[in-house]
């Protein structure tokens, strides 16, 4: 091995000393150059002398926490393991192996040059010259070099790292950085950076900068998975140098990566450069600027989203429920072609020419006045952005089938518009509903000039406070006009206003159960509880149909008036009643009771009488689902006050059978209410009343099973008649009358089970029917103790 010439002036690192006479005699060379023959291995460990090495092909160094000064690979290896070098400098296929080592440039430009060669790097630091690092070629050569950077940092003042064609970066939890103030973090000439796990590109000024290799041009390409490129005062990536023959350069951000651009813009693209920029699972916030002359494609895929600005991007896509926020730009004769899939979004505007096609449930939100060229629609929608102040959309060609949502305001008449000079297809408007008061006027909501497009209510009409409007054509415009019929938050309103009756009625069923119970065991001190279930089924002119399901308990307790045959008795009672209101809306009504009841029977003549009397309070809720899907809620609390009036007769028809007729009378009337929505809509809620008159009668059988058991069964089949025709409610400027007068048919049976001690078990069943409610099942059970 030769030995490079040595020189006592220049020493350790380049720092000039003048050695004395007495130096001379005693010195150690620090600073060597030596050189690696071909085939040759030399392993060095820290030491004082610190050499300059030419390692020649195939020959190979290991620096083991060792320090050198500058090195050249020419074909060889070498292997540094927590050492220390000044530039690396590997060209011809050599390769480049560095494992916790700090490289520092003392000369020249670049700290790293491969040339034709590879680098497997892994926890280092190179920094110290103008650039820090460069991946480049012989220009006689395609082969390129390639580096692979693990927990790595890289850095120069200049730029930090340069690829040329046919070379490749690849990153793992790696920092290429520019420190100067108008540096690069990256500048890709035909090569290929890969970044992956949280690596990171700087430049004082622009991130990443695409340049010419100029002698062979390939196509440059970026790739971000789970990385960032930062610009600090420019732009996170630059591609200014123009179109190459082979076909645009290539930008691909994913999984999370982030771009950067201080001045706002993370790509920028001038001189008639051509750039793919793709963006998938990552959130962006910048401007995409390409100047007139360049072209861009920009993609957003799968959940990606970008806010910002796109000017003069020649085409737009989001796919797989992508969106993006900001305005599509576009200098005076650009069109940027717009293809929207798979559940995305667009909020903002056009600027320019644009053509859309907006497909599979994806949308685009209006933020303001537009004009498009095309509006293509399979299955999207166009969203006017709710407010204050009102959009028009003005298409020159409308086409496909879509959907459109609307805002206006019925009550001045302004609204959200829709121009277009040539329209077909079928398309769906939904226009926002509303509780407060109309003005009543035809609204005009859309233009079409020429063609033969279908447009159609989505829920076919709108509510708008305690009416509807409906969808008319007249000649080329489309309006929306009042309609009388009832809206949904009103039929909601009055369905609820129509329950309390059915609970008051339930309720006191079971009390006359209860003192049907006392003529089997007598008038005897007892407490008893009941438990119900029922279900009505509501049909009338306004709620259109509705069912409510009751669940409730009662607790009571009685005793003898003195030594007479009247039995008096109180109760407490509590209930809830859900209301399935249809097409999403529902309410539900809470009832706390307490009342007191008087019975008497007279054994001799099987004659009896029962009354009841009642208290109720309601607590009333509504969840109300309006025409556009829109939910409005309201509640408040009434309170009821009831009574009835039985009156039979008990006949013993032999072998222990009896039947009898009743006839009864009840009444019922709960307190109105003046309550909102959160709509707006006024409710005046007048008093309810009801009064209803029933006949029937009832057959059964005493069975004495001996031991003190005794087991009535029964069955019961009664008319009744709802005479009260009127119970009114206003609803914002209109009244609506819910009419429950009807002939119902109402069968019923049961069991009593007298035990020993005073036990006694009950259970019923039973249904009944009218025109306008009809109870699709009534349960109950209990149980009582006398004493």
């Amino acid at each position: 091995m030769q030995s490079a010439q040595f020189s006592l002036s220049k020493v350790h690192c380049g720092r000039w000393q003048y050695p004395s006479v007495l130096a001379l005699a005693f010195v150690i060379p620090y600073a060597q150059a030596r050189d690696l023959n071909p085939g040759e291995t030399e392993t060095i460990s820290p030491s004082p002398t610190v050499e300059s090495w030419l390692i020649a092909p195939d020959a190979t160094l290991n620096v083991n926490g060792a320090e050198t000064l500058d090195i050249d690979v020419q074909a060889g290896v070498l292997n540094v393991n927590t050492g220390t070098t000044q530039q690396i400098s590997a060209s011809n296929g050599a390769a480049v192996n560095l494992t916790g080592a700090t490289v520092t440039g003392a000369s020249g430009d670049v700290t790293v040059s491969l040339v034709n060669s590879d680098a497997n790097i892994t926890g280092s630091t190179i920094s110290g010259l103008d650039y820090g690092l460069q991946a480049v070629r012989d220009t006689d050569t395609s082969t390129g070099s390639n580096v692979t950077l693990q927990d790595s940092t890289v850095s120069g003042v200049l730029g930090g790292a340069v690829a040329t064609s046919y070379s490749t970066l690849n990153l793992n939890n790696s920092t290429i950085e520019g420190t100067g103030s108008s540096s690069f973090g990256l500048r890709i000439a035909g090569g290929q950076a890969t970044l992956n796990n949280q690596s990171r590109i700087i430049g004082g000024l622009n991130g990443v900068t695409f340049e010419l290799d100029r002698t062979d041009e390939q196509i440059s390409k970026l790739v971000l998975n789970n990385s960032s490129v930062e610009g600090k005062t420019g732009s996170a990536i630059l591609a200014n140098v123009g179109a190459i023959p082979l076909g645009a350069f290539v930008v691909e951000v994913s999984n999370g990566s982030t771009l950067i651009g201080g001045n706002g813009t993370i790509l920028e693209v001038t001189d008639g450069t051509n750039v793919d920029f793709s963006v998938d699972n990552s959130v962006l916030q910048g401007n995409v600027v390409v100047e007139a002359g360049s072209n861009v494609t920009t993609a957003l895929n799968n959940r990606a989203a970008l806010t910002g600005d796109l000017h003069n991007v020649a085409q737009f896509s989001l796919n797989n429920e992508s969106a993006f926020t900001g305005t599509i730009k576009g200098d005076d004769g650009h069109t940027t072609q717009v293809v929207m899939d798979n559940n995305s979004a667009f909020t903002g505007g056009v600027e320019g020419t644009a053509d859309l096609a907006i497909r599979n449930q994806s949308t685009w939100i209006l933020t303001g006045d537009n004009t498009v060229n095309n509006l293509a629609l399979d299955g999207g929608r166009v969203d006017f952005a709710p407010g204050s102040t009102f959009y028009t959309l003005n298409v020159r060609e409308l086409s496909g089938t879509g959907s459109f949502n609307l805002y206006t305001d019925f009550a001045t008449g302004e609204t959200d518009f829709l121009n277009a000079q040539s329209a077909s297809g079928e398309h769906v408007v939904s226009v926002s509903a509303t509780g407060n008061r109309s003005s009543g006027d035809l609204i005009h909501i859309a233009e079409f000039g020429a063609g033969d497009a279908q447009l159609a209510l989505n829920t076919g009409v709108v509510d708008v406070g305690a009416l509807t409007y409906k969808l008319v054509q007249e000649g080329n415009g489309w309006y929306l006009r009042p309609d009388d019929g009832p809206s949904t938050s009103t039929r909601s309103v009055m369905a609820i206003a129509n329950t309390a009756p059915t609970i008051i009625y339930a309720e006191s069923t079971l009390l006359n159960s209860r003192m049907g119970d006392r003529r089997l065991t007598g008038a005897k001190p007892g407490l008893w509880t009941r438990t119900y279930n029922n279900r009505y089924s509501v049909q009338n002119a306004y709620a259109g149909g509705y069912s409510q399901t009751q669940q409730g308990l009662v607790i009571g307790a009685d005793a003898a008036l003195g030594d007479s045959d009247w039995l008096v008795g109180g109760m407490v009672g509590y209930s809830r009643s859900n209301l399935d209101l249809k097409h999403g809306s529902s309410g539900s009504v809470d009832s706390y009771s307490v009342g007191a009841y008087l019975t008497k029977f007279d054994p001799q003549s099987g004659f009896y009488v029962d009354a009841v009397t009642k208290i109720n309070r309601f607590d009333n809720r509504l969840d109300v689902s309006m025409s556009d899907g829109v939910k409005t809620k309201g509640s408040y609390d009434t309170y009821g006050l009831s009574g009835s009036l039985e009156v039979g007769l008990q006949d013993q028809l032999g072998s222990g059978f009896f039947w009898g007729p009743f006839a009864q009378v009840a009444a019922a009337v709960v307190s109105g209410e003046h309550y909102k929505l959160d709509n707006g809509l006024e409710v005046d809620s007048e008093l309810t009343r009801s009064l209803v008159v029933k006949g029937g009668a009832y057959l059964g059988s005493e069975i004495d099973l001996g031991n003190g058991h005794k087991l009535q069964p029964r069955v019961r089949v009664a008319i009744g008649q709802e005479l009260i025709k009127r119970n009114e409610v206003g609803v914002n400027d209109s009244s609506f009358n819910n009419d429950s007068s009807a002939t119902s048919l109402e069968l019923a049976g049961g069991v009593n089970w007298a035990l020993p001690h005073g036990l006694q078990v009950f259970a019923e069943a039973g249904s009944s029917q009218s025109k306008t409610v009809k109870q699709d099942y009534n349960v109950s059970a209990g149980l009582s103790f006398n004493f």
